[in-house]
């Protein structure tokens, strides 16, 4: 064959090994004769067909024909004369095989072509695997890593946890030792000082009561219990001397003498405790004594202050004096089940109307009143005899509005129960005529007046 083809195209890459990023490249071919183009396959194929491929003239007359035209040529050629006829024939079966050649070809082509398609989506498919593959190695690689982080670190803490979970547990034994010593020392410390504080409140309580009467019982008490304890202090003498003079007659004989040695002791030890009885009468006398002279004093300071209080009570009982009271009523339940059964009646801390004004005080009945119990709760502004009447003008004419607060999220717009009431009193020595509104237990008790149990009554003086 004469002629040269030129590849201007890109050979395809063999595939790359795990963990390198795949490229995949194809070849393409053009034939210098014909200036087609022609994969790296078909091209070796292309160059053996081509029509445009020059051949020298077999008849050697020296010229060089494209083969495409080589039949032309050979018909024409001068030295062909000759041959013409056989080579009609000869043509005619090389025209036959060459149809048949170039079906086969055509067919084969498509095969090829065909199988370089599936080729390629083979290789396409095959990098993305791979790269498939090396991301998942990558990531099991930092998830190993992450795991034997992480088991150090759990191996680090249960070390840790189980170092503190000991030395817990020693001073945990060692505190629960201390406090069981110090729980033996001071319940025996505990024990004597409730006999004492229960004596000393019992007495204490004696003294508030009948304060003279018990003064003087206290006294005959003391000397009668200060004759009884000499009484038995002596009979315990009489019988530690007997039993000193039984024991002594006993060991002269010379018969269980390790008995007798324990009875002494214990003896002795009962004369101690005798020692101790007698010296704790002195010292209560001494402090019965105390506790009379405290007790007078007292009594007078009490007296003084009770004075004091008398006056100062209204004034100290105002909760403001601007008019505006907010009542919140806990336990609402309770104190609805209350009224239900004792007919018990709220009282509100005192307020006025503005600064040395009216005192007021707003009551509740929550159960209702009359004709009303049961069903609805009463409720009434009063004017009550205050520090300021004097100065005050009379008749006393007040408008109110009782407000039962929505105690919803929706501030911006909340939903409060409304009354307006009207007080009036003529004098400040005149028995108050009551005007009692009534609120339905129905609307009272819906969730958006109480909550937690709880309700707010709020007053506000309007004129």
């Amino acid at each position: 064959m004469n002629g040269t083809a030129i590849n201007n195209g890109d050979s395809a890459t063999p595939p790359s090994p795990p963990g390198s990023t795949t490229v995949v490249k194809y070849e393409k071919s053009s034939c210098l004769f014909c200036n087609e183009w022609f994969d790296s396959q078909t091209f070796t194929e292309h160059l053996i067909h081509c029509g445009q491929v020059l051949e020298q003239c077999p008849n050697t007359c020296n010229v060089f024909v494209p083969r495409i035209r080589m039949r032309a040529h050979l018909k024409e050629c001068p030295r062909n004369k000759r041959r013409s006829t056989s080579l009609e024939r000869v043509d005619h079966q090389i025209d036959t095989r060459v149809q048949v050649l170039e079906n086969e070809i055509n067919t084969l082509r498509s095969v090829l072509n065909e199988e370089i398609r599936q080729r390629l989506h083979l290789i396409t498919d095959v990098g993305n695997l791979r790269k498939q593959n090396q991301i998942i190695d990558d990531w099991q690689h930092s998830t190993n890593q992450n795991v034997k982080a992480l088991q150090l670190r759990l191996d680090e803490e249960n070390n840790q946890r189980t170092f503190e979970v000991e030395q817990c547990q020693q001073d945990f034994r060692c505190s629960f030792d201390t406090i069981q010593a110090l729980k033996t020392e001071i319940r025996q410390e505990i024990d004597d000082l409730e006999k004492h504080i229960n004596q000393m409140s019992l007495d204490l309580t004696q003294h508030q009561n009948h304060l003279n009467d018990n003064i003087m019982k206290l006294e005959e008490t003391v000397l009668l219990h200060e004759k009884i304890n000499r009484d038995k202090f002596i009979e315990v003498e009489n019988f530690l001397q007997a039993i000193n003079v039984d024991l002594n007659t006993k060991l002269s004989s010379g018969n269980d003498g390790g008995k007798y040695a324990a009875l002494d002791v214990e003896v002795k030890s009962m004369k101690h405790m005798v020692c101790e009885t007698e010296e704790r009468c002195d010292k209560l006398e001494t402090l019965v004594g105390q506790i009379d002279r405290s007790l007078h004093h007292t009594m007078q300071l009490v007296n003084d202050c009770e004075n004091h209080i008398a006056t100062q009570q209204r004034l100290t009982s105002y909760i403001n004096c601007r008019g505006h009271l907010v009542w919140r009523i806990k336990n609402f339940s309770k104190k609805l089940e209350e009224a239900r059964q004792y007919d018990t009646i709220l009282h509100s801390a005192m307020f006025s109307n503005k600064p040395f004004g009216y005192a007021l005080r707003l009551d509740i009945y929550l159960n209702g009143k009359g004709t009303w119990k049961g069903r609805n709760m009463i409720a009434c502004l009063n004017v009550i005899a205050g520090e300021y009447d004097p100065l005050l003008p009379w008749p006393c004419r007040l408008q109110a509005d009782v407000i039962i607060r929505d105690q919803t999220l929706n501030q911006l717009e909340p939903d409060d129960y409304v009354k307006t009431v009207l007080v009036r009193k003529k004098s400040d020595d005149y028995i108050q005529t009551k005007q009692f509104f009534h609120i339905s237990h129905s609307i009272l008790t819906q969730s958006r007046y109480v909550k937690n149990d709880s309700i707010f009554v709020e007053v506000k003086i309007v004129k």
